[in-house]
């Protein structure tokens, strides 16, 4: 054998790879298929979001009915969170409801950690602040202001309930929430009894995903409506007086305020 065949040879034989080069090739092949993975999950998500933000028809459709209490939900179009009414009937007079509402520590049945009165205007006009905490997803304070009118003839009572960011100064280690306009529509009926309507439309901003939020917000507004007959039905509440307020059976008077319309 010449020295020149036997370099050909030499050249020609295959050196099988090592494991360690086979364990860095699909190392490599398998961090592409991640990266591929991930930014058409990313796209896909990106679209989803886009398609559900301009979607919806502006309707209420009925999400959940449970011992007589109704739960709708409303997505209006190019919004991210859901709106809620909920819709259910309790015993008890229509100051009764108003001065439980009125109440700055009544909210600690629903998990607040902090509340106060800013300022009573008057029996038509409140302003109050109130913290929670939604760890994980941090920490919330609200200063709202609560309006109250009143139907002279139905005596149908409307409470308005929006924020008002800067009404205090902010707190170190809150989020405050400054978008928030909520009602509550109280209806007389008969043999003492009150229809009571509650429509929630609120952003709790910061970090909280808008799936989650949408997704527990339904068996929230229940849970206020099935507990509401026992919040309210203590005696400080029931046997609370107003001048404003008129029930049902009482004459109506020119003062009140109208009542506003449903939508």
């Amino acid at each position: 054998m010449t020295a020149t065949s036997a370099q050909f040879e030499t050249l020609g034989e295959k050196k099988p790879k090592s494991p360690v080069v086979k364990s860095k090739t699909w190392g490599r092949r398998l961090a592409k298929i991640l990266l591929l993975v991930s930014i058409s999950l990313v796209v896909l998500l990106f679209f989803a979001q886009l398609i559900w933000r301009f979607s919806g028809s502006n309707q209420w459709k009925l999400v959940l009915e449970k011992n007589g209490i109704k739960v709708y939900s409303l997505k209006a179009p190019g919004s991210d969170l859901l709106q809620f009414r909920a819709i259910g009937r309790i015993r008890s007079t229509l100051t009764g409801v108003v001065a439980w509402m009125r109440d700055p520590d009544a909210c600690k049945v629903q998990g607040c950690t902090k509340s106060y009165t800013i300022e009573q205007v008057g029996e038509q006009l409140q302003y109050n602040y109130f913290q929670y905490d939604y760890s994980p997803f941090g920490k919330r304070d609200f200063s709202i202001r609560s309006q109250l009118y009143q139907n002279p003839d139905t005596k149908e009572v409307l409470v308005t309930v929006a924020a008002i960011a800067d009404r205090v100064p902010p707190t170190e280690g809150y989020f405050r929430v400054t978008n928030l306009n909520n009602t509550w529509r109280l209806t007389p009926l008969e043999n003492g009894q009150i229809e009571v309507e509650i429509e929630n439309n609120m952003d709790p901003g910061g970090f909280v995903p808008n799936v989650m939020f949408n997704m527990r917000r339904p068996k929230g507004m229940y849970n206020i409506l099935s507990h509401l007959q026992d919040w309210v039905g203590k005696d400080k509440y029931q046997n609370a007086k107003s001048d404003f307020i008129k029930e049902k059976n009482s004459a109506p008077t020119t003062h009140i305020s109208q009542a506003s319309p449903r939508p």
